[in-house]
């Protein structure tokens, strides 16, 4: 019976399609613009999924990610089809037009296209655990600024009072919210722990140091959900394989799998340049302006301490210039941070330039479907290597406030 519902589910979303449209903005990351369609894609697998928790768990598990892995097949297919054939159009089509479609309008219909697929690839039950954590971290915070409220209006409260809140009342209700607090620090805990493991089932195997690294960093959400695309790429590489296998000595299905497997390549460039394009034009330039800013800021401090006598003044001015300094060192590693994760990807889309090369030499030019099963076999370890170069390094925080200031820059970062 379980086989049979099983079977279902996945005939059910072998028959869906999802249209999706996405805004060309260079500003924002992959992940960014490809939040919505990811919305969308989950919402229309969560129902079905929610019958397997019934299963038991090993099961259960296993029959989630193989219906993913189907819904994630049947949507970026057909996409990997029109790009295969808008490519095939290119050649054709006049540098410049001004009413029949020209060459650029066909690549900006090619990048929208890649968006859409790298959406489609980044599909993950690893994201609901990651959504939890952040709305868990909200909750802290908001829950923080509560007990920050509820300590100022003590300062006013009485002590006895029918009507009014007490001193008494304030307390308790920190202490509730302390409680509070505790309990979703342990629940980040635990969802951490799951995060990690869920991530090493992907081929990206961090340590507990290296997991804050990406959650507090700016493009950790990136680097998480290149580990589930080149998860996602694997297996539909795998899958294409399989298929070109059972094709026989059909060259020109063969061929046509195989463009397939071009178009992943394009994709995962297409992913990874826009990793590095988001970091050169984004987050390093508003991180070279806070440090400009900070920097003038820093200046006038000086010059205030030096001419004040007061000393509780001086007292302030020192602690102003004490923070301000705190956050030219944490700018500092945040840019060596984001310049390192930059290097990573450059060399991962280095190998990843080279297997497109080889496979759209190969696409062209192959007579024999032996030949293509070959390269689809060889491109597995690829795959792997390109996990293994994204791992993030470890940041060594000189204390707390460095680690909470590291935080804050992110938030101003992401903005």
């Amino acid at each position: 019976m379980f086989k049979t519902r099983l079977a279902i589910l996945l005939l059910l979303m072998m028959l869906g399609n999802t249209a999706v449209a996405f805004e060309q903005d260079s500003e924002l990351s992959w992940w960014a613009k490809s939040k919505q369609v990811m919305v969308g894609l989950w919402n229309s697998t969560t129902e079905s999924l929610a019958k397997l928790v019934k299963q038991p768990n090993e099961t259960a598990y296993t029959t989630e990610k193989d219906a993913i892995f189907a819904q994630v097949w049947n949507e970026v297919t057909p996409t990997f089809e029109k790009v295969l054939q808008l490519e095939e159009e290119q050649e054709s089509l006049p540098n410049s037009a001004w009413i029949r479609r020209d060459k650029k309008d066909n690549k900006s219909d090619i990048n929208e296209l890649l968006d859409e697929a790298v959406a489609i690839l980044s599909l993950s039950n690893t994201d609901q655990t990651r959504q939890r954590i952040r709305v868990l971290e909200k909750n802290i915070r908001e829950m923080k600024q509560k007990i920050s409220e509820y300590r100022q209006k003590q300062v006013s409260a009485p002590v006895r009072s029918t009507w009014l809140k007490t001193v008494e009342d304030y307390d308790a209700k920190i202490e509730q919210l302390k409680e509070h607090i505790q309990r979703n620090y342990e629940e980040i805990g635990k969802l951490k722990n799951q995060f990690a493991q869920k991530l090493g089932e992907k081929g990206l195997f961090i340590n507990q140091e290296q997991l804050e690294v990406l959650l507090s960093s700016v493009v950790g959400d990136d680097i998480i959900q290149s580990s589930i695309v080149y998860d996602n790429v694997k297996q539909i590489s795998q899958q294409l394989m399989t298929l070109t296998i059972n094709t026989g000595e059909d060259v020109e299905i063969s061929q046509r799998y195989y463009g397939m497997y071009t178009v992943l390549l394009k994709t995962l460039l297409h992913m990874q340049q826009t990793f590095i394009n988001n970091i050169d034009r984004k987050y390093l330039p508003k991180i070279d302006k806070i440090v400009a800013d900070v920097q003038d800021t820093n200046a006038i401090t000086r010059n205030l301490l030096r001419a004040e006598r007061d000393k509780n003044r001086r007292r302030h001015l020192a602690a102003n210039l004490k923070a301000q300094n705190l956050t030219l060192q944490t700018a500092a590693l945040y840019k060596r941070h984001l310049i390192r994760q930059r290097g990573k990807m450059v060399r991962a889309m280095e190998k990843t330039v080279s297997d497109f090369q080889i496979a759209q030499n190969t696409y062209k030019t192959v007579t024999l479907s032996g030949e293509l099963v070959n390269l689809l076999r060889s491109s597995q370890k690829s795959f792997d290597l390109l996990l293994n170069i994204q791992v993030p390094e470890l940041l060594v925080f000189e204390n707390k406030q460095m680690k909470q200031e590291f935080a804050k820059l992110t938030q101003r970062l992401a903005e």
